[in-house]
C-alpha cells in the first residue's frame, strides 16, 4: 500500500495539475460559442499532463504518464454510442498494487444537461461497473467530479443537488480503492504505450490518460 506521505503527494500533484490546466484551457463563450470545445480541452489536458508530470517524483514514487487521442469520427462515432469522452487508466506497481480504469464524460459547467448525463452514464455502465463511471465538470477554477450515482440524483441542470468532489478528491478515491474498475486496468509489463493504444481502441473513448505509479 502507499505510505500516507506518498499518497498525499501523488493526489496533490495529479489534482493540482488537472485544475491548473483546465483553468488555463477554459473558454468563455463569445456570441454563445466557446472558442475551445470540451473535446479539445480533454485532448489538450491529457497531452499537457504528460508533458508536465511524466517522470516526476511524488514521495517514494515516480509518476509516468501516457496520453493518446483519436480524431473525431463524426456524430455516430463509438465514443458517442458508448458515452465516454475520456478513459483514465491508473496503475500502482508492486505487490499491493492495482490496475484500474475509469470511463469519464466531460462537460462545461454551463452545458450540464441532467438527462443527457444520465443517458451517457447508463451507456457507460453497460460496459463498466458503476464504480468506474464519472463525470468531469470543467469550471473556470478547474474540475469538479461527480459519480454515476450522483448523476442519477440530479434534479436540475447544475451541481446544486449533489456534492461534487475536487479532482484531488477523485484521484484519492481511486488510489484508496473506492473508485475505478479493475477489469479495465492496464497490467504492468511489456510495451505500455502499445497497451495504452490498444485500450483506447477497446474503450472507444476519444482520449486516454494513463497514469502509472512506480516505486
Amino acid at each position: 500500500m502507499l505510505d500516507k506521505k506518498s499518497r498525499q503527494k501523488i493526489v496533490d500533484a495529479l489534482g493540482q495539475a488537472v485544475d491548473d490546466l483546465v483553468s488555463d484551457l477554459y473558454s468563455e463563450t463569445i456570441d454563445g460559442v466557446s472558442s475551445v470545445q470540451e473535446p479539445e480541452i480533454t485532448s489538450r489536458l491529457c497531452q499537457r499532463l504528460e508533458d508536465r508530470l511524466d517522470n516526476t517524483n511524488a514521495g517514494e514514487y515516480t509518476i509516468r504518464v501516457i496520453a493518446q487521442s483519436l480524431p473525431d469520427r463524426g456524430p455516430q462515432s463509438m465514443e458517442r454510442l458508448i458515452g465516454a469522452d475520456l478513459f483514465v487508466s491508473i496503475s500502482l506497481d508492486g505487490v499491493d498494487g492495482f490496475d484500474k480504469g475509469i470511463f469519464i464524460q466531460a462537460k462545461y459547467d454551463r452545458n450540464l444537461d441532467r438527462e443527457e448525463l444520465k443517458d451517457a452514464c447508463r451507456r457507460m455502465r453497460d460496459h463498466i461497473s458503476a464504480e468506474g463511471v464519472y463525470v468531469w465538470v470543467y469550471e473556470p477554477e478547474g474540475v469538479k467530479v461527480i459519480s454515476s450515482h450522483q448523476v442519477d440524483q440530479m434534479k436540475k441542470n447544475s451541481l446544486g443537488d449533489v456534492r461534487p468532489r475536487s479532482s484531488t478528491g477523485f484521484f484519492g478515491r481511486v488510489i484508496d480503492c473506492f473508485a475505478g474498475s479493475k477489469a479495465w486496468g492496464i497490467p504492468s509489463g511489456g510495451d505500455r504505450r502499445k497497451a495504452v493504444a490498444a485500450k483506447l481502441r477497446e474503450a472507444r473513448a476519444r482520449s486516454i490518460l494513463d497514469i502509472n505509479l512506480r516505486k
